[in-house]
């Protein structure tokens, strides 16, 4: 039974009709609380996901209360339950996408099932929607494509460059960033491949700084004024051009949602944040903040300065709240701010993170970012694999920039560099001090990405997890497959022998036993080509 208790205490109650149930929910234009109860079986299942939650050994587990929230800025409404095998036991959803929702499973232990309560904030703008309780046994990733086929999404067209090697210079300098070491930079980053720049925090305040646990407690005091720190760049449209005639794209890092207690934005507008102050900010409150001079200010520094784009930061800082829905206003900042950047550039690049790189925001981003993951080409790894079950290929998927100290071994930098080959890769390392080594290597990856563009963006993508959490990803065409293996041991399982070239890269700690053509080690020189060695690719046939 799926039961429904409207905000003026009306209850529909509908049975469930066999593995497979979609109710429609034509709700009134009364604003309040929807509660949807319903419940599935303990059988068999091993496993609970949900949009931010990556498969992995912490994950294995049946929690006795897991909550999933969502809301047009933040995760989407999709819930499911299954097995080791991936198989899946249950999954529940929802096609509203903008309201804020709370999804709720509780172990019911006396009948051994997930008892699921949904609350979603209706609002006097909610339409139609549908809700989903999905018991098919298939795969659970299948049951999420087809929840996400559903929503009937349009196919949006990105900008061609939205598919191009970024360069950022977050990781490289944090908030030390200049003009000068820009300059310096730009023509090493197009030497290596990457054909647009971001230009990440600390271009818009005169301190120099780099990111510690001393500095991060008053980090973002001065954003929110959003004027160009002269200081740092004392020529920023001549200096704009420059980097643009060497053929990059150029783009600066905001955060409309933070208002840093030294601004202007702050202290001219008091009572329009939501109190919550941390790291030398409080947050916009959605829900009262005009938002006109704000998106005015943004779309003439892009515009005035002749930026490639924007990349949009923390659009989530402020979560969806069954109890005080901020969801729907969060999206008309966002669509008036892009829609705005979009009129002055049709070919406007918007980047977003992680965590609103959702199907609701697919119309108003053109780039879609894995979270940040410093050092960590694993997790970069599993974060872009995260992305790709979120939006498939409805958007461009980019890694987060790869980043590791200096010294890192080569099978390390080479494993950074595959690691990002699930999206576009991006980079953020001080590449004036980069050895000969690392240059070569990144090189090639960079050429190996655009060797196979079409085919990791437009693929037909398939994960494997297991007790390690990702251990393999595969992408393919009528033509051609890429295979990025994190588990030595799943090799026979992705390597199909139908004479299809295969470009396989090996992640793992161990050599992959397998005849292979063009063989590399971590440094990209050639290997035996009877093995795949440690951080190595090769080519199979």
């Amino acid at each position: 039974m799926i039961k429904l208790t409207f905000p003026d205490g009306t209850i529909q109650e509908f049975a469930k009709t066999g593995d497979y149930t979609r109710i429609t929910v034509e709700p009134s234009q009364e604003s309040g609380k929807l509660i949807i109860k319903t419940n599935i079986s303990l059988v068999d299942v091993h496993e609970v996901w949900y949009n931010s939650l990556v498969p992995g050994p912490e994950k294995r587990n049946l929690p006795w209360v897991m909550e999933a929230v969502s809301g047009a800025q933040k995760n989407f409404p999709f819930v499911t339950a299954f097995n080791t095998a991936g198989v899946n036991r249950g999954a529940f959803a929802t096609t509203n996408l903008q309201d804020d929702t709370l999804i709720r499973f509780e172990v019911n232990q006396e009948f051994g099932t997930y008892e699921i309560t949904c609350t979603i904030a209706l609002s006097n703008e909610t339409k139609e929607f549908d809700i989903v309780l999905d018991c098919r046994n298939i795969q659970w990733q299948e049951a999420l494509t087809d929840w996400r086929k559903s929503l009937a999404l349009p196919a949006y067209n990105y900008p061609a460059a939205t598919r191009d090697p970024v360069y950022c210079t977050w990781y490289a300098v944090h908030g030390a960033v200049t003009q000068e070491f820009i300059e310096k930079t730009c023509p090493i980053a197009k030497e290596l491949g990457f054909t647009t720049l971001i230009v990440d925090d600390g271009w818009c305040y005169d301190d120099m700084k780099r990111v510690s646990p001393q500095t991060i407690t008053n980090w973002y005091e001065m954003i929110g004024d959003w004027n160009v720190s002269t200081k740092k760049f004392p020529t920023f449209k001549e200096h704009v051009k420059k980097i643009q005639a060497m053929g990059m794209k150029y783009m600066v890092w905001v955060a409309p949602h933070l208002w840093g207690f030294k601004s202007d934005l702050y202290n001219n507008n008091p009572g329009m944040t939501n109190n919550t102050p941390i790291e030398g900010y409080d947050k916009m409150d959605v829900n009262k903040a005009d938002f006109a001079p704000l998106i005015k200010k943004l779309r003439n520094l892009a515009k005035d300065n002749n930026l490639d784009g924007l990349k949009i930061d923390f659009i989530d800082i402020v979560p969806p709240n069954v109890d005080e829905p901020n969801g729907r206003a969060t999206e008309k900042l966002v669509k008036e701010l892009t829609g705005g950047l979009k009129e002055d550039n049709p070919d406007a690049l918007i980047e977003f993170r992680q965590s609103y790189a959702t199907p609701v925001m697919l119309k108003y981003g053109t780039q879609f970012r894995a979270g940040d993951v410093p050092f960590n080409w694993i997790s970069n790894f599993g974060r872009i694999v995260e992305l790709r079950l979120a939006i498939g290929n409805l958007g461009p998927v980019h890694a987060d920039p790869a980043y590791w100290p200096f010294g890192e071994t080569s099978e390390n930098v080479a494993r950074h560099m595959m690691a990002m080959l699930a999206g576009v890769p991006m980079l953020s390392m001080d590449l004036t001090r980069l050895t000969d080594t690392e240059k070569k290597i990144i090189r090639y990856y960079i050429d190996l990405y655009n060797n196979h563009r079409e085919l990791i963006n437009h693929g037909e993508w398939h994960f494997i997890f297991g007790w390690s959490d990702i251990e393999a990803a595969i992408v393919e065409n009528d033509n051609s497959r890429l295979v990025i293996i994190a588990d030595a041991g799943k090799a026979a399982e992705c390597l199909k022998n139908d004479g299809k070239p295969t470009t396989v890269c090996n992640l793992s700690d161990k050599a992959i036993k397998v005849k292979c053509e063009n063989a590399v080690d971590a440094e990209c020189n050639a290997a035996d080509g009877n093995e795949i060695p440690v951080a190595g690719s090769a080519l199979i046939k």
